[in-house]
């Protein structure tokens, strides 16, 4: 695995978190960010983390 997978990888955690506590919290629709998560390839992980604004 190249450093950048890792990163990459630790950036669609945190965007599971964020999804996953968004749908805990009341947001049913966040469930649907949350399994499109999954199918984002690497640019589109790191474009969603900086539109949400999370490194």
């Amino acid at each position: 695995m190249y450093p950048e997978d890792n990163e990459t990888e630790e950036l669609r955690e945190k965007l599971r978190d964020y999804y996953g506590t968004a749908m805990a919290s009341g947001m049913p629709m966040a469930v649907i960010d949350l399994a499109r998560t999954e199918s984002m390839s690497d640019d589109e992980v790191e474009r969603e983390a900086e539109r949400l604004r999370i490194r």
